[in-house]
């Protein structure tokens, strides 16, 4: 069971984000994530996730993002960075990625706030409490603006007073190279940019082989052979993919392609690599008071669509860059077997399982 809601994330122009939750565990020490869904499926994606949360002592608040279902649609101006990019300065596009992080930021702080989050404290020797950020899939380009911008002057010092007593985590739930701001290789496949295919046809493909699995050589990992890898487009036969088990009302609730999600990480693309380094590894940022408490979490399915693999590669190499040669200073990793893209619907015992584990070593 779950309950639904909206919160207004912007008072002068009333715009809202709608919201599943949980509910809270019947302890007082629980920890709660707030959930941000990506590209073409809503917040309904993590609904398997609600119904097993508590039992982890975990609250979940999922958000539906501007023009998804129950939320403010984006308006005919702020389309248009997507229609025609080149009538928006840099300017422009980095203003564009805060608005969307300061949305985050505020629904965060109205969450808090309304259901009395319970804070991060000490109970029993071990902390407890406190509030994790995720982000999955293009929903990460969401929280890394939110997270890049808790400086943002939109931004109350209210606001950051109670994120600095609640914010415990950040979790990047399968990042591709696009949502850290960079471009897919050229000679990989996708049928985004595949001109035999019509564009009509591209989205609807584009989701079904998302959820698909894929087998890899465990050689090709571990040597980082990016070729090798990018070249494993064809899905694994051993499992169903994930679209394949939603029921037709599953799939109405969850698939809703949006024209803007497809191009969103490209246009965007300097700010929101801009927002990943600052966010993850700016070491004076990361300290800072709204942000002392906070860890970095690198989540990716051993059995995912081929282009996490890179992204977790190269988060790594700026892990290690940022701390000196260290590893784990700055974003720790978790990699969980047999998941695919979509662990949380095929798998939410697992990865309930995981985000329990988060919190217990953050």
């Amino acid at each position: 069971m779950y309950t639904t809601g909206e919160i207004v994330v912007n008072q002068v122009t009333n715009i809202v984000l709608s919201y599943i939750d949980s509910g809270p565990p019947t302890t007082d020490y629980y920890e709660t994530i707030i959930l941000v869904h990506g590209n073409s499926f809503s917040n309904a994606v993590f609904k398997r996730l609600l119904s097993r949360s508590k039992e982890h002592n975990i609250r979940m608040i999922a958000l539906n993002r501007r023009g998804y279902a129950g939320s403010t649609p984006y308006t005919p101006q702020e389309l248009s960075m997507f229609e025609n990019e080149q009538a928006h300065s840099n300017e422009g596009k980095r203003r564009f990625l805060e608005d969307r992080g300061v949305e985050i930021l505020r629904f965060t702080d109205e969450c808090i706030q309304r259901f009395d989050l319970p804070s991060i404290s000490d109970h029993e020797g071990k902390q407890v409490g406190g509030v994790a950020i995720l982000g999955w899939s293009l929903g990460i380009a969401f929280t890394l603006a939110a997270i890049g911008n808790v400086g943002s002057d939109y931004i109350s010092d209210e606001t950051r007073g109670r994120l600095s007593t609640h914010l415990r985590a950040h979790i990047l739930l399968e990042p591709a190279i696009i949502t850290i701001g960079l471009n897919l290789p050229e000679d990989f496949w996708v049928p985004s940019r595949d001109p035999l295919i019509p564009v009509s046809a591209r989205i609807p493909l584009f989701v079904h082989l998302i959820t698909c699995y894929y087998d890899y050589e465990q050689q090709a990992i571990s040597e980082r052979d990016q070729d090798n890898i990018l070249s494993t487009v064809s899905p694994s036969p051993s499992r169903v993919p994930t679209l394949f088990t939603f029921t037709d009302e599953e799939r109405k609730d969850i698939i809703t392609p949006l024209a803007q999600d497809m191009h969103f990480s490209h246009i965007l693309q300097e700010p929101l690599r801009n927002c990943y380094l600052k966010a993850c590894f700016d070491e004076k940022y990361r300290s800072s008071p709204a942000l002392k408490n906070l860890k970095v979490w690198h989540v990716l399915g051993d059995r995912s669509y081929p282009f996490i693999w890179p992204a977790y590669w190269l988060v790594g190499d700026d892990d290690r860059g940022a701390g000196g040669g260290e590893s784990g200073k700055f974003v720790y990793f978790k990699i969980m077997e047999g998941c695919n893209h979509f662990m949380h619907w095929d798998e939410p015992k697992k990865t309930m399982e995981t985000f329990r584990s988060i919190f217990d070593h953050s």
